[in-house]
Formats: C-alpha cells, sequence, structure tokens
C-alpha cells in the first residue's frame, strides 16, 4: 500500500518541477482603437458666374452650408471623402474642419509639409487631399487617413461639347444647310454658289464618316432658300414654287398640288398630322400634300430667311398639340416673327413684342430654334435690326420656357461651345433623340456633338 502511494506522488512532484522550469510568459497587450470617428467641414463659399441679358459677365458669391456636406470614412482603406462633390467654383483654400478621433491629431500641413497638431480653428487648404495622423494617447500606436474633399472639376450645368476630329463633312461646299434626322441617319442637305443641292447623312452612332455629296435629281437650280422637312417617313421641298417628294433626299419627285406654295412651314404631331405652308401670304394645310385649305388667315408681315418648326404635344393633356414656328423678320427687324397654334385651334396667334421688348425672340442671321428638353432655345449670327445690345454671331443662346413668348439669357442652360463664337459660315443643327445636338459647319467641315446634362 506504500509503495503505491509513493508512485502516485512522485509524477506530481516531477510535473511541479517541470512546470516550474518553464520560461516566463510574455505579456500581451491589445491595440488602441486609434481611429477617426467623424469628419465635417464648416460654411464654403460658391463664385458663380452669369450672363446678363445685354449679353455682360456678372459674378456673385454664395454661401453653401457646410453641414449638408456627407463624409466617409473608410478606416480599412484611410480615407476619408464626400461621395458627392460640392459645387462648381467653390473655394476649398481655406476649410475649417470639425471631426472627433479616439487618440491625437496631426496633420502634414499643405504647405509647409511640416507635421502640425490639429486645431478645430485652423484653415486648411484642400485643394490636394491632407494626410491626417491619429495617434494613440500612449503614442505606442497610430493610423493615417487621406482626407480628400471633392469639388465638381467642370460646371456639370454647363454643355459638353465634343468634337469628332476625324469627321469627313464635305467641307466648303454648301452656302446653305439643313439638317434632318430620319431613323438612325443624320442628312444634312446643302445647296452651291449655283443653285446645286446635294445629300450627305452619316449614321447617329457614328458622326465621322459622311456619305460622299449626291447631286439632286429630279430638280434643277433654284433660288428659293433651301428647305426641307420629314412627313411621314419622306422628305419634302419646295423649289421654283413647286412641291418635291423624295424617299432617299437625292431623288425628287413633283407633286401635283391644288395650291402654289411660297413658304414651307413644317408638319405637326397629331395622329392625322398636316403639313403647314404659305399661299399668296396665307396659312395654308394638308394632310395629303395634295390638296391645301386656306384658314382664311393671312401674315402681317413676310417671312424672311431661315423657318423653324416646333411641334408637341402638351404636357399637361398629350391629346392636344402645341405647334410653333419660329422665322427671320426684315433685316431692319429687331426680332424674329414667332407664330403659334395649338391643335384645338383653327388660327394661329402672332407673338407680338411690346415696344422694344429686350425679350422678343431676337433676330439673327442664319436664325436657329431648337427644342431641347421641353424649353425652346434661339441662337445664330450676327444679331439684326437696330439692336442696344448686338450679339455677336454663337455667341450665346436664348432660351424660351413659356413657348416662345418671352426670350433670355439664363445662367444655367444650354450653351453654345465657346470656339462657335464670332464665327461666319453656314451651318445646320437637329437634335436626336439620345438628347445630343448637332453642330455641323459647311466651310471648316467641323462636326460637333453637345449635350447638357442638367434636367430641372
Amino acid at each position: 500500500m506504500k509503495r503505491f502511494a509513493i508512485s502516485l506522488i512522485c509524477p506530481l512532484i516531477v510535473g511541479i518541477c517541470f512546470t516550474s522550469c518553464l520560461p516566463e510568459a510574455e505579456e500581451t497587450e491589445l491595440t488602441s482603437t486609434v481611429a477617426l470617428l467623424s469628419f465635417g467641414i464648416n460654411d464654403l463659399k460658391t463664385e458663380h458666374t452669369i450672363t446678363l441679358d445685354n449679353g455682360k459677365d456678372s459674378t456673385y458669391t454664395s454661401v453653401m452650408k457646410g453641414n449638408a456636406v456627407k463624409f466617409t470614412i473608410d478606416h480599412e482603406g484611410g480615407l476619408v471623402y464626400n461621395t458627392s462633390p460640392i459645387a462648381y467654383g467653390t473655394d476649398i483654400t481655406r476649410v475649417t474642419t470639425s471631426l472627433s478621433a479616439d487618440g491625437y491629431v496631426h496633420y502634414i500641413h499643405p504647405t509647409t509639409k511640416e507635421k502640425t497638431g490639429y486645431n478645430s480653428e485652423d484653415t486648411i487648404n484642400f485643394t490636394q487631399p491632407v494626410k491626417f495622423t491619429i495617434t494613440s494617447y500612449d503614442e505606442r500606436f497610430s493610423r493615417d487617413y487621406l482626407i480628400r474633399i471633392n469639388v465638381y472639376q467642370s460646371d456639370p450645368n454647363a454643355t459638353q461639347w465634343q468634337q469628332l476630329e476625324a469627321a469627313t463633312f464635305p467641307a466648303s461646299l454648301f452656302t446653305e444647310q439643313k439638317a434632318v434626322i430620319k431613323d438612325t441617319q443624320l442628312y444634312v442637305f446643302g445647296k452651291d454658289s449655283e443653285g446645286k443641292a446635294y445629300t450627305t447623312a452619316t449614321d447617329l452612332s457614328d458622326g465621322t464618316q459622311w456619305s460622299t455629296p449626291a447631286e439632286w435629281t429630279g430638280i434643277g437650280n433654284f433660288t428659293e432658300r433651301l428647305s426641307v422637312i420629314l412627313h411621314q417617313q419622306d422628305f419634302y421641298t419646295l423649289a421654283n414654287g413647286q412641291l418635291y417628294r423624295s424617299a432617299n433626299g437625292i431623288d425628287w419627285e413633283p407633286i401635283n398640288t391644288t395650291t402654289s406654295l411660297t413658304a414651307l412651314i413644317g408638319t405637326t404631331t397629331e395622329a392625322s398630322s398636316a403639313v403647314w405652308g404659305i399661299s399668296d401670304n396665307q396659312f395654308v394645310s394638308t394632310t395629303d400634300l395634295i390638296e391645301w385649305q386656306a384658314n382664311e388667315q393671312r401674315l402681317t408681315q413676310q417671312l424672311e430667311g431661315n423657318i423653324s418648326c416646333i411641334s408637341q404635344p402638351l404636357r399637361t393633356n398629350t391629346n392636344i398639340h402645341r405647334t410653333i414656328f419660329i422665322s427671320n423678320a426684315a433685316i431692319t427687324d429687331t426680332c424674329a416673327h414667332v407664330w403659334s397654334k395649338l391643335s384645338s385651334e383653327t388660327k394661329w396667334t402672332k407673338v407680338e413684342p411690346v415696344g422694344q421688348n429686350p425679350y422678343g425672340c431676337p433676330n439673327l442671321q442664319d436664325l436657329a430654334v431648337i427644342n431641347y428638353r421641353n424649353r425652346l432655345y434661339a441662337f445664330g449670327g450676327m444679331s439684326l435690326g437696330n439692336r442696344k445690345a448686338p450679339i455677336e454671331p454663337f455667341s450665346t443662346c436664348y432660351e424660351s420656357r413659356d413657348n416662345g413668348v418671352t426670350w433670355r439669357i439664363r445662367e444655367r442652360s444650354f450653351s453654345l461651345h465657346e470656339s462657335f463664337i464670332g464665327r461666319n459660315e453656314p451651318f445646320a443643327t437637329a437634335v436626336d433623340a439620345q438628347g445630343y445636338v448637332w453642330m455641323i459647319w459647311g466651310t471648316s467641315g467641323e462636326v460637333w456633338k453637345g449635350i447638357w446634362n442638367k434636367t430641372n
């Protein structure tokens, strides 16, 4: 019995001795949190430049609320940034910030490149990302954050233009141009100095490769201003007092109509769309391009130059369509001619400027009017008439939000590219279904596409 007890005690003694011989265990300390808990900026100033109705630029400053800018803190990547950029023109060279952190805060001064203790009253230049360091209170651990303030680098209200550098548009051929979109093709019709007309086209998905200009057949030289409209998938034009039709825009055939036309206005968008024209200084319309009906309403003034026609359903009642057409007035007139008509009405209404109304549609050489995002925009060459503030060619767009009644230069609206200013050459313009505005220049052969991203 004694022998058994001793055998049990011995292993215990050996075990105790063995344990006492092991090296002393190292002390382990968990890493401190050491983190940036929140970050924000205080109010900032934003500078805006607008163009006044007299064509001059004016600058004003607004205050942007800093608490409206939300920052994301990426602890793993060590990044802090605002996902929604702040307004273009905002000054971020002297920014005061507010933050909270678990630890001491230092940053690398953007100018001196020295490590600087953070103070909420510091003004910091954030034109480049700034490195902030959070250090634990026992100064054993640290974590870096790169803080960036994102600002729009270009004005989101500005129209973004792109020149199609490799475009093969036939330069120096046309003295007059007209652009029409049919299906996926952009057609440009042009007339040369001898009165001969040609057609060239490109695919809307391309814009660089243009077909070789094809001379029109079926129509000889003509002296009228070039006018081409699209109606029910066919092209129509007026030449030498005769109406012509073409399926491809090259081969034309005369239409025996009951009325002799002096101007072709355009087509409406109702289900039973009508084509409107002018005959003997009177409005006439047709649905079959053969029988024309006069509405017993006469023009008070002769139409001149280009005619732009816009037709679309009302947003408040899609069963009613509004058609507006704008044309150049006499060279001595300050404002262009603007006429409007609802499909529920029998007569056109002339939009008459009151006196020297500065908000009438300007009478510009080669006036063009487009319908873009439910607003009308007028632009063109030099201003005609005795205008108090002459307009430089293609320097600005005049916007109408009330169906052609008033036209103003507005700060946040569709605009032309600065390289267009002062040009004196034939051009054509059209708006495609993707929201791109095409500008095709007949002397330089340049082709441009512009889009305005703003939707309000």
